[in-house]
């Protein structure tokens, strides 16, 4: 299926709110010409809504079925033409349903940016859409569904500042597992935080609360590492360009790449990463990735200092969002397209 077959259209699109992913994707779709409706894939999204599925999660997931189930009735008959979710963890089966009859002639796709180990009850739901997609690259292979890598917000090359290079690696990102743990070590082998730049966020001050009780590591962070409050993109921007390399640590039950991982390297940044499904990624070569281990990280500064090879054009127009949301909605329809077939043919 080439791109002209994709049927322009209204899209309904569930994602988390997560750093503004679904403005960006949005936006890809209005560029390929598609109208995209947003939902938060866990209702409202509200302070209350987050409390009470931590305190009372079975009630909160009724009401949130109870919300879906009034908006899904509130769209016009058949005025979706493609629904795409995105980990969908509010979307209960009841909910999937209903949206098939409601719109029994859209396609409707999965597509998971986490692990199947962060996504429970996500496997019991999956037979209900007419496809599966995922960045795992092991859940794929393990369910048989659909590998597609993330996407890169920007593609563009870094733009030389002329800066020194303050830093032999950055990490500006969200903490949770053994992130930090690990950053603690490589800075501890390195010779300590001289040459680094760590910017550890955390969602609320709860969160870093709970995570103090049980990472000790959090307790030598330096004055000001931890924070609250996201760092501006323009700043993040700067500390990358005063940085060698950028650091990258997974989730232990991930094996996806990140969208870190992939606009690092689209950027022209070398990368320093725990994850070794890289060394299968069609991004990957050596002098623009280094790995490094989990329980003792090291560096090869002669990696830091030796130049990247360039990525091809071609390869980096693969990793834009407008290809990556082509080639799900190309997906879900040809797999649509299947299910259909045997009912048009009895």
């Amino acid at each position: 299926m080439n791109e002209q077959a994709i049927d322009n259209g209204r899209v309904l699109l569930v994602t988390p709110m997560v750093f503004s992913y679904h403005v960006t994707i949005c936006e890809a779709l209005r560029r390929l010409g598609h109208e995209p409706t947003w939902w938060n894939d866990r209702g409202p999204g509200t302070t209350a809504v987050k409390v009470a599925l931590r305190l009372w999660p079975s009630m909160a997931r009724r009401w949130m079925e109870a919300d879906y189930l009034r908006r899904i009735d509130e769209l016009p008959a058949g005025s979706i033409r493609h629904i795409l979710v995105i980990k969908g963890e509010g979307l209960s089966s009841r909910v999937l349903r209903h949206l098939r009859a409601r719109f029994p002639d859209a396609s409707m796709g999965l597509y998971l940016w986490d692990s199947l180990d962060n996504a429970p009850g996500i496997q019991e739901v999956a037979p209900l859409y007419d496809s599966a997609s995922t960045f795992d690259p092991v859940d794929a292979g393990d369910n048989g569904w659909h590998y597609r890598p993330l996407f890169a917000r920007t593609v563009a090359l870094a733009a030389e500042t002329g800066e020194e290079r303050q830093y032999d690696w950055c990490f500006v990102g969200t903490i949770h597992s053994d992130r930090y743990r690990v950053i603690t070590r490589l800075r501890r082998l390195e010779g300590g935080a001289s040459r680094s730049f760590v910017f550890a966020y955390f969602p609320s001050r709860l969160v870093l609360a709970a995570r103090r009780l049980v990472d000790w590591s959090l307790w030598l962070a330096p004055a000001g590492e931890l924070s609250t409050v996201p760092m501006p993109a323009a700043e993040v921007a700067r500390v990358v360009a005063r940085s060698r390399a950028v650091l990258d640590v997974e989730h232990p039950r991930q094996r996806g790449l990140t969208m870190r991982t992939i606009e690092t390297l689209l950027a022209g940044r070398k990368l320093l990463t725990t994850n070794q499904h890289l060394l299968s990624c069609d991004l990957y070569h050596p002098s623009r990735a280094h790995m490094i281990d989990r329980t003792s990280p090291a560096i090869d500064h002669a990696f830091l200092e030796a130049p990247a090879l360039p990525i091809a054009p071609e390869l980096r127009a693969r990793y834009t969002c407008e290809s990556w949301i082509g080639e799900l909605l190309r997906h879900q329809i040809e797999a649509r397209t299947r299910r259909q077939r045997p009912a048009a043919t009895a």
